[in-house]
């Protein structure tokens, strides 16, 4: 799109008003697709027209208006718009065109579609004609009949919009049948499609999680999409910083003046009976059909479905079928209103907990929170146990705001409390909320109960400096309370045993925070199907921190059985979200431990939720992860767009955790296509960063910016390294000791590459086998073991592992005057110099390797091409060619052209 760039700088200077206005320009980028189609078939000389069907409001006036567009110059199209369309008036698609005609062509049928033919014909000049139709209603027999005519006898084709197919005239369907009106359908855009679109739209680095998040506030739906964007430019709710775009924390795609223009239109028109079910739909959200037929009558909730109002879903619960018109009516109806539609439809009594889904609480939840009435403490409960589980940790808020001080219901309405706040990144007040709830209400707790206040409890503690040391202790007080309350004595015995499992969990949790992993392997290990207390959810909880546990201390390939085991359980009933969220963040470490950087963006995008309270709390940790990936993989330019699209966002939110470790890896990212001034610029924000983080995290931040350092030549970044690792080792954390010191040993002496090779014989899975054969390689020239270790970076496609095992072997091979491994090596590397911006480690032993002119000149020469052929091919003369393909073989150690082929 001629637009599609610096729509940051363009909306300086009013920009983002011509964006606004230039709705045309967003069609043809959008429907890109669906407009070739249509213009395919009306090139088609088998066609009579197209139909552009679509559910109302998806842009089928704006899609036909660019279409339309699109034909001039070499197609005549006429756009008849009426406002007096409908079956009951005599051509009233076509009047503006009969306006056009003298009195006498009024005179019959006949004259008057001699005079339309006419006029039309005149019009065109010779080109082919085009009737597009925007019509407000039906058509009338007489506009039918004079379309049809102009189709057959070839005078025009027709452009004409439809809901569905089925809404055209009888004599428009042998046509569909026949294909000689083809259909060109406008769907709801798919999310990859979304971000595309908004990629080329506004330029720059736009943010996986603000595309998703724009998606799922249009509903896919590109009209609304645009509406969206265009309002959140003007407002500046979507803003540019350097080069990044972000969304304001309190974005919201309701407060469109133009949105809210377009719901209105479309509920006045209905009649008042329905404008109260939709209003009543609206803020209940969902209704069974049983209740909102008794309420509204048959012949109203009959009405709704026929236009495409209302959709009834499996368990017969109708729901308001657009989206987009539930946010916007519930926002314009004042407080008494929605009080009186809650009376209309519930009544003076709360309804039973028993009686609600989830979807129905916390439809009813909202209703309730937005007549500004307190909910019933039982409802509130559940409502904001519900919201968490689905990742909506302010709505939890909303649900538990104003809920009365009761003894028996405190503990836990504050320990839900407390859940949200640390999900939304601010575990200084989850602890202080936990610490407000005395010991008598605490006593109240049965045990379970208790085991999951103290697990929150620690969980805040953990986030907070200097608060990590009370961890243990409080653990062993909530043991010795389940041992010895005097009001325990009539709880079950699986009870007191869950919530000691509960505690168990607890502790091991924090250890692996702590990234002390051999302390509490043995332990979790131990824990068998049918154990006291240990029902199938705890079990796979468990299950996430072993796995995790044994991939760093070198157990990689039991992890990943660990993972496989877990995952096949997954869709059981013990895969509870919970569950389902530890087990994604956990097992990214173990894939990124063991080089699996594609199953780790793999999980990354498959762990996305699409709803918006998840996105604006989950989205940036997303992109850090999949940039991370990506910068362990050593391809720092794919990473920097995630990485920098999370920074940006956690910049500006609460959970500061990440951050440190996304400065880290940016500036690895930085340091791997060379970048020197921007990678120190990022280690400065690295230095300046704090806050409490796992080892997880806080050793791949110290990892990221060591290679970093490395990377870009600064002193003693290995010498970092190295002490890294031996710490590591003295933990018998195997795995990220040996990470470290593979990337230290560029730098390094044999006494290192001993140690790499001692560390890795204590490890599993390729990358420990890739780093063995790499120490033993480089500190006793062993030429196979170099040559292995590369094909194990190929396998796993560490493209800058491979180059670097491949440098070194080269080095050895010329060293021993092996010139077929030489050739081979030589190759090989030349090869990967196109995919590795800098090269970890360049040969000492040789020459530049190939320019990127001398490798264009030799793989056609190795294709079997003359000097001459070449010269006229890359505009050189046949000198130059020459002197390209003696530089060629010099550097490749070969005498003629039939060896190139082997080697490119």
């Amino acid at each position: 799109m001629q637009w599609s760039a610096g729509v940051s700088e363009r909306r300086q200077s009013g920009g983002a008003r011509a964006f606004a206005a230039d709705r045309v320009q967003w069609v043809r980028g959008v429907r890109r697709d669906e407009l070739q189609a249509a213009r395919d078939a009306l090139d088609d000389s088998h066609s009579f027209g197209i139909v552009i069907t679509g559910e109302r409001d998806i842009g089928k006036g704006a899609f036909q208006t660019a279409l339309v567009r699109s034909l001039a110059p070499y197609t005549y199209a006429q756009t008849l718009r009426s406002t007096i369309a409908g079956a009951e008036t005599p051509y009233g698609a076509l009047a503006p065109l009969l306006a056009r005609l003298p009195d006498e062509a009024l005179e019959s049928p006949g004259a008057t579609m001699r005079g339309i033919m006419e006029t039309l014909a005149e019009d065109a000049a010779g080109r082919p004609a085009v009737i597009a139709l925007e019509t407000p209603g039906g058509l009338d027999e007489l506009s039918t009949a004079t379309l049809v005519q102009l189709m057959t006898t070839g005078t025009a084709k027709v452009i004409v919009t439809a809901t569905r197919t089925s809404d055209l005239p009888e004599d428009f369907h042998w046509m569909l049948t026949e294909q000689r009106i083809r259909e060109i359908p406008l769907e709801l855009l798919p999310e990859d499609r979304t971000e595309h679109v908004l990629r080329d739209v506004l330029g720059g680095i736009v943010p996986r999680t603000v595309a998703r998040l724009l998606h799922a506030m249009a509903h896919g739906n590109p009209e609304l999409l645009y509406r969206i964007l265009a309002d959140f430019l003007l407002t500046e709710q979507l803003r540019s910083t350097e080069g990044v775009w972000t969304l304001a924390e309190d974005a919201e795609s309701t407060r469109s003046r133009e949105i809210d223009d377009v719901v209105r239109s479309r509920v006045e028109r209905e009649p008042s009976d329905v404008q109260t079910a939709i209003d009543a739909l609206a803020c209940a959200r969902r209704l069974s059909l049983e209740r909102l037929t008794n309420v509204f009558g048959a012949e109203t909730v009959a009405l709704m479905d026929e236009s495409g109002l209302i959709h009834v879903e499996e368990r017969n619960t109708v729901s308001l079928a657009d989206p987009i018109m539930a946010e916007v009516v519930r926002g314009w109806l004042s407080i008494p209103r929605r009080r009186e539609l809650r009376a209309l439809i519930i009544g003076a009594a709360e309804p039973p907990l028993s009686t609600l889904g989830v979807v129905e609480l916390l439809g009813y939840a909202a209703w309730t929170r937005e007549c500004q009435t307190v909910l019933p403490a039982s409802h509130a409960i559940a409502a904001a146990s519900a919201s968490l589980r689905l990742y909506d940790p302010r709505f939890a808020l909303e649900c538990l705001e104003g809920v009365p001080r009761v003894r028996g219901t405190w503990a836990t309405v504050q320990r839900l409390r407390a859940a949200a706040y640390l999900g939304l990144g601010l575990p200084l007040q989850a602890h202080s909320i936990l610490e407000q709830i005395t010991a008598d209400e605490l006593g109240d707790l049965a045990p379970v109960e208790f085991a999951g206040y103290v697990e929150t409890l620690a969980t805040a503690k953990r986030a907070i400096p200097l608060r990590e040391q009370e961890i243990a202790p409080l653990l062993d007080d909530a043991r010795a309370r389940l041992v010895l309350h005097p009001g325990l004595t009539h709880v079950p015995d699986e009870e007191t045993e869950r919530a000691r499992a509960i505690l168990d969990l607890a502790e091991f949790a924090d250890a692996v925070y702590l990234g002390d992993f051999a302390s509490v392997i043995d332990r979790i290990e131990g824990i068998e199907a049918g154990r006291p207390g240990w029902d199938d959810e705890l079990r796979l909880r468990a299950g996430c921190l072993l796995m995790q546990a044994q991939a760093y201390v070198g157990r990689e390939s039991d992890a990943l059985s660990t993972l496989h085991d877990i995952s096949s359980q997954l869709g059981g009933p013990a895969g509870t979200p919970r569950v389902r969220h530890e087990f994604n963040t956990r097992a990214f470490f173990v894939l990124l431990l063991n080089g699996h950087w594609r199953q780790c963006l793999a999980l990354v995008r498959s762990s996305g939720r699409s709803t918006v309270p998840s996105l604006r709390i989950e989205g940036a940790h997303y992109e850090f992860a999949a940039g991370l990936a990506l910068v362990y993989a050593g391809r720092g330019p794919e990473a920097l767009a995630p990485l920098l699209a999370a920074t940006a966002q956690l910049e500006q939110g609460h959970v500061q955790a990440s951050l440190g470790c996304a400065y880290a890896a940016t500036a690895f990212a930085f340091a791997q296509q060379g970048d020197a001034a921007a990678t120190r610029t990022y280690l400065d924000k690295v230095e300046a960063w704090s806050a409490p983080c796992s080892y997880s995290i806080k050793s791949s931040m110290d990892f990221c910016a060591d290679m970093a350092r490395r990377w870009i030549g600064e002193r003693h970044a290995a010498a970092r390294l190295v002490a890294s690792s031996r710490e590591d080792l003295g933990a018998g954390r195997w795995t990220m000791a040996g990470i470290k010191l593979l990337g230290a040993t560029v730098d390094t002496g044999p006494e290192e590459f001993v140690l790499l090779e001692e560390i890795c014989s204590h490890r599993q899975g390729p990358l420990a086998e890739l780093g063995r054969r790499l120490a033993r390689g480089s500190r006793l020239r062993i030429l196979p073991d170099l040559t292995a270790a590369a094909d194990l970076a190929a396998e796993l496609e560490l493209d800058t592992l491979e180059s670097r095992c491949t440098a070194v072997g080269l080095d050895v091979a010329r060293d021993r005057g092996d010139v077929r491994s030489a050739r081979s090596l030589q190759a090989r590397l030349d090869r990967l110099t196109g995919l590795v911006e800098v090269l970890p480690v360049v040969p000492q032993s040789l020459g530049p390797l190939l320019t990127s002119r001398e490798r264009e000149v030799a793989v056609l020469a190795a294709r079997g091409e003359s000097n001459r052929t070449i010269a006229e091919e890359m505009g050189l003369s046949v000198r130059t060619v020459e002197g390209h393909l003696y530089q060629v073989f010099s550097k490749l150690g070969i005498t003629s052209r039939s060896e190139l082929a082997g080697l490119l």
